[in-house]
């Protein structure tokens, strides 16, 4: 947890670190329609999707998706092509409804058609549920950059769920709750520049999302976590502090710790 190193001093404004490409809050009020990435992205919003304030992870909402045309896009943006370079994609996730057998939830994807596309998804194989990651970049079967189906430490509805995807070098890891799922496997390829539409709570037209997200960041060129942690346990990521007089501030050394 960050430490506020003023006397008195109240947050001010809020700042991402270099590597972080998307950031959002899901902040908002009851029924609210906004929606903004601090990276100023620019989010569209479609159905009911809504932030609510009764069930949320950190801060005054989460993002609500009925699992009926709810989602939320964003235009294609070089910041989503990763190439060989380290990433790291996590947020939070709560199921009201979890896929059938042999049917996928998508979490998130960056899609531009079903035989291109990288994303997050969860899939009931034959009642057990498994995290698919990585990148589809052939037709016929995917066999792109991280494509790999990896069992989750166990999934119900209505919880929480911390959720991270990692590249470090040529290691891949999935993290649930901050527990490594399986083992780290191994992939030198580089994900392509699929381009595409990235989307929130669905995958193009299809798999749609019946739950919550909150605190949902992708960050490029920084593998935050290759080995169990404790997922972060506050609202946001990068705290800048008021000081010397501002926002209630009165000593002279001034600051936060970052969490990662």
């Amino acid at each position: 947890t960050p430490t506020n190193t003023c006397t008195t001093g109240t947050s001010s404004a809020i700042t991402t670190d270099p590597n972080t490409v998307l950031l959002m809050h899901m902040d908002g009020t009851d029924n609210g329609t906004t929606f903004n990435d601090q990276t100023g992205k620019t989010v569209t919003r479609y159905g009911d999707t809504k932030t609510i304030i009764a069930t949320k992870k950190f801060g005054s909402a989460s993002a609500y998706f009925d699992g009926t045309g709810d989602y939320m896009t964003i235009p294609y943006n070089s910041d989503f092509y990763f190439g060989s370079n380290n990433f790291t994609i996590d947020l939070w996730v709560k199921f009201n409804s979890l896929p059938t057998n042999d049917s996928f939830t998508a979490l998130l994807t960056n899609f531009a058609s079903v035989s291109s596309k990288w994303g997050i998804w969860l899939y009931n194989y034959n009642g057990t549920y498994q995290w698919n990651v990585g990148e589809c970049d052939t037709s016929g079967g995917c066999t792109g950059a991280g494509w790999r189906y990896v069992n989750t430490n166990g999934i119900v509805v209505n919880n929480w769920y911390h959720v991270a995807f990692v590249r470090n070098g040529n290691n891949w890891y999935v993290f649930q709750n901050g527990v490594m799922c399986g083992s780290a496997f191994i992939d030198s390829k580089a994900m392509l520049d699929i381009g595409g539409t990235f989307y929130i709570g669905r995958e193009g037209t299809v798999r749609e999302l019946n739950g919550q997200i909150d605190e949902l960041r992708i960050s490029k060129g920084i593998a935050r976590w290759t080995s169990g942690f404790t997922p972060p346990n506050s609202q946001y990521y990068w705290w800048n502090w008021g000081c010397n007089g501002s926002n209630g501030g009165t000593n002279s050394t001034c600051g936060a710790n970052k969490y990662q």
